[in-house]
């Protein structure tokens, strides 16, 4: 195994147990209030209280006053994005605020009405879990429209609902054939199963998005406010510790609504940190895929617009512009440069007889041919039907000239079956030097054309170097 494959396996393992780590911590964080009522449960003494109407009024104001304030955040975030889990969220929050607020305004007769001062209490707290466990059941579903998320028949119905709930509630226990005592049981036990419920679906949807694991803690601490109010009596320290753990939970839901409407006001798209990296890396290594096949994509293109169509070799065009700066880079360095005119003889036969798709068959033959006999640094296009030219770094008039004759002779060998027929070709050639025929390119081109036309004059089949010098099979 490599280095990287050993550190990659390494990486992977760390990785595991970090997460395991991090899932006990966090199950360890949710279960701090529960350490804290065992305790009380376990150790107080319970002739102590503390009864402080006045003080509990005070703190319960500000709790509403809160929760007002948060109903208003997170139905801000709701009018932004539509998103229907922030409107059932939106009626959780409204319905402990009105439906806490006669627990509150009843702490100071609390003496006079303690079963309804009471019943207050576990109602909000019940109203609130059948809000977040809809409320996750309609996590992911189309967003409300524009319209739908202002029209006030939707909050009208909502507060008519909470305010029956507080008459009926009211009315509820003050009947004598009712037992408040089991009633107010029964809902703060129902309010605690709809918790655990809520945080069993997200645990079997493993949903992971970040602020879903926040709402699952918050559930957590709120399930436990609920076991802390069902064995606690009233004005305990017991009792005193579940709200203040109620109230911790509050805390908790409310960051992560105040931080969706800091970011993007959608509770499915705020993102931790690890996942905001992950999908970093995802797009990243896009982007480097993208990358990646533009470059080749371009590289086929750039290929594409040097090459000729036919036959592979580079185009005029392409030719054009290296032969002028292997030009150049010859008259800087002081090296030979030479230039090789080339055609192919009685081409035009070949095409009338056998046809133009045979005569392309006999071109990429050709070139194929031709290109086997030339130096990796020399350049091969075709600049006309059947016309090449060569252009050759390094090559005095006699390389030049030695390296057309190993291409005629490649030709005149090749034998090519066109229609069951055996077809000979032939190719003429004309050299140039750079200096000794010319300093710029269309020079060398002009000289090496006359040449070539000087071989197919002289019988065709041959090389021309010049001076007078015809070169025969």
């Amino acid at each position: 195994m490599t280095a990287s494959g050993t550190e990659g396996k390494a990486d992977a393992i760390v990785r595991r147990l970090t997460g395991g780590y991090l899932c006990l911590l966090g199950i360890l964080i949710a279960l701090l209030p529960l350490m804290a009522i065992s305790y009380l449960a376990l150790f107080q003494d319970p002739k102590r209280r503390f009864e402080a109407p006045g003080l509990y009024e005070a703190s319960s104001l500000l709790a509403i006053a809160l929760g007002a304030f948060i109903t208003y955040v997170t139905w801000r975030c709701y009018l932004a994005s539509g998103e229907v889990f922030l409107r059932w969220l939106v009626l959780a929050f409204m319905s402990f605020t009105l439906i806490y607020l006669p627990h509150a305004l009843l702490s100071q007769i609390s003496d006079d009405m303690m079963d309804v001062f009471i019943a207050y209490g576990p109602a909000s707290r019940l109203a609130m879990g059948v809000c977040f466990l809809v409320a996750l059941e309609r996590l992911g579903v189309p967003p409300d429209s524009p319209e739908t998320r202002r029209r006030p028949a939707t909050w009208g119905v909502a507060l008519g609902i909470i305010l029956t709930i507080n008459l009926g509630l009211a009315a509820l226990i003050l009947n004598p054939l009712v037992r408040a005592e089991n009633m107010i049981q029964a809902m703060e036990a129902l309010a605690f199963v709809l918790l655990v419920v809520s945080i069993i679906v997200i645990i079997l949807r493993r949903i992971r998005l970040s602020l879903m694991i926040v709402y699952m803690l918050s559930m957590a601490v709120f399930a436990q406010a609920s076991v802390a109010f069902m064995i606690s009596d009233l004005w305990s320290h017991l009792w005193w510790l579940a709200h203040a753990i109620f109230l911790a939970g509050f805390f908790l839901l409310s960051y992560g609504v105040v931080h969706a409407f800091h970011t993007t006001r959608s509770f499915s798209t705020v993102y931790s940190q690890a996942e905001v990296m992950e999908q970093l890396r995802e797009q990243q290594a896009q982007t480097q895929e993208a990358l990646a096949k533009l470059e080749a994509i371009n590289a086929r293109l750039n290929q594409q617009a040097a090459t000729d169509w036919l036959t592979g070799v580079a185009n005029r065009r392409y030719f054009m512009k290296q032969a002028k700066g292997e030009l150049a880079q010859a008259k800087r360095d002081g090296t030979p440069l030479s230039l090789l005119g080339l055609d192919l003889d009685h081409f035009k036969k070949v095409n009338d007889v056998y046809g133009h798709q045979a005569g392309d068959e006999v071109l990429k033959r050709v070139t194929s041919v031709i290109a086997e006999k030339l130096r990796p640094s020399d350049l091969l296009a075709r600049v006309g039907g059947e016309e090449f030219q060569i252009l050759l770094p390094n090559a005095d008039i006699q390389q030049a000239y030695e390296i057309a004759e190993r291409c005629r002779l490649a030709v005149h060998d090749l034998a090519i079956r066109l229609l069951d027929k055996e077809v000979k070709i032939t190719i003429s050639m004309g050299c140039a030097q750079m200096g000794r025929d010319g300093n710029d390119m269309d020079s060398l081109m002009r000289i090496g054309d006359q040449r070539l036309y000087e071989a197919k004059a002289g019988g065709r089949d041959r090389v021309v170097t010049g001076a007078g010098e015809v070169f025969h099979v």
